[in-house]
């Protein structure tokens, strides 16, 4: 180990370095106050292992400098011992309370001194063998993430996007929010229409990235710090906002729409990915299961409107094949076709009466 002990008497200093070069492997640093140590541990190419700190030193004493080695990254879990004359549990409780692993009672044996940094030895080696599995664990577990090929059905656990969480941790925090707040809130849910092309045309990355882009921009949309939402499969986003929120399946439809066209991971081939949101569902209900219902009555609203959309749009394309027209025609047509389609969608937007009775 790299150990940096700290002692304002020099020939302390000098007696560890010695022990410590003659009995053990280690490698031995010393410094005589507080000030010192911290400059060394700036100068440090490679990290230190341990540290041995005297308690009672000049403008700075061990438990402060304990308290500031604490507060550097590298050093958060390094074994720190403390050497001190003063045994009284006070300042034994105040050094652990300040970050210290362990402590040793001046004057001390060397022997006493080579036993415990064995075992801090061991705390170094175990945390090493630690770090280094949970990198191993993250890496695998990024490679499956990003390299397992889901289906499209299945829900997939995005990650690194605030509020947006795992279907099953979505789930839990449905059933585990009190009644009154239950009372409080109400499901959406929201689809992206394009899916089926998405998926078909997109790598399992790339549709991973879509994904996520889509759930991003989607709670930046919302902008409620209490919105909290998941991706359930099939393209579908399901999620809670409080009631209080003002939640309107057009202005939110053409807001992320709007977003979206500035997002590459959406553009596929000259395909803009849009998103339909329904209208949203009152948890109205004193259990679980009618608040896990009402999620499901939030996903067969947004797959309403989108087929109702899709319906329209389909209509409004074989009238124009079945009646062509140019010119003036055409283009009154057009605005005639896109009022009617404006008037359905503010039709769906009337439906939040109809969809709290399932609540």
């Amino acid at each position: 180990m790299k150990i940096l002990a700290v002692d304002d008497d020099e020939h302390i200093c000098e007696l560890l370095s010695e022990a410590v070069a003659a009995k053990t492997g280690h490698t031995i640093v010393t410094a005589t106050s507080g000030p010192d140590a911290i400059r060394a541990i700036a100068k440090a190419k490679v990290p230190f292992d341990c540290f041995l700190l005297d308690v009672q030193m000049p403008i700075m004493d061990g438990i402060t400098l304990t308290k500031k080695i604490r507060k550097t990254k590298p050093y958060t879990r390094t074994p720190i011992l403390m050497l001190t004359a003063m045994s009284q549990k006070k300042y034994i409780d105040a050094a652990f309370e300040a970050g210290a692993s362990d402590y040793i009672t001046k004057p001390f044996d060397f022997q006493e001194l080579f036993t415990r940094l064995s075992i801090a030895e061991r705390q170094v080696e175990e945390r090493n063998e630690l770090t280094a599995s949970i990198s191993e664990m993250a890496s695998l577990k990024k490679d499956l993430i990003f390299n397992t090929a889901h289906s499209l059905s299945e829900p997939i656990e995005i990650t690194g996007v605030t509020q947006l969480v795992g279907y099953m941790a979505f789930e839990r925090h449905i059933l585990d929010m009190p009644r009154r707040q239950r009372m409080r809130t109400q499901a959406f849910a929201v689809k992206v229409s394009t899916i089926n092309s998405a998926y078909k045309s997109l790598s399992a990355v790339a549709f991973r990235q879509m994904l996520t882009d889509i759930g991003s921009e989607l709670l930046s949309v919302l902008a409620n710090n209490d919105a909290q939402a998941t991706y359930r499969g099939d393209g579908v986003f399901v999620g809670t906002l409080p009631r209080s929120a003002n939640y309107s399946a057009v202005r939110l439809e053409a807001a992320l729409n709007s977003r979206l066209n500035f997002v590459p991971s959406t553009q596929i081939d000259g395909l803009q990915n849009e998103v339909c949101f329904g209208e949203a569902v009152d948890l109205r209900t004193l259990t679980q299961g009618g608040a896990l219902r009402a999620l499901q009555k939030a996903a067969a609203n947004v797959q309403a409107r989108t087929d109702s959309k899709h319906a329209d749009l389909d209509a409004l394309r074989k009238n124009k094949r079945l009646h062509p027209a140019s010119g003036f025609q055409t283009e009154m047509e057009r605005r005639a076709y896109e009022t009617l389609l404006h008037d359905a969608l503010n039709q769906d937007s009337q439906g939040p009466t109809r969809a709290t009775a399932f609540g």
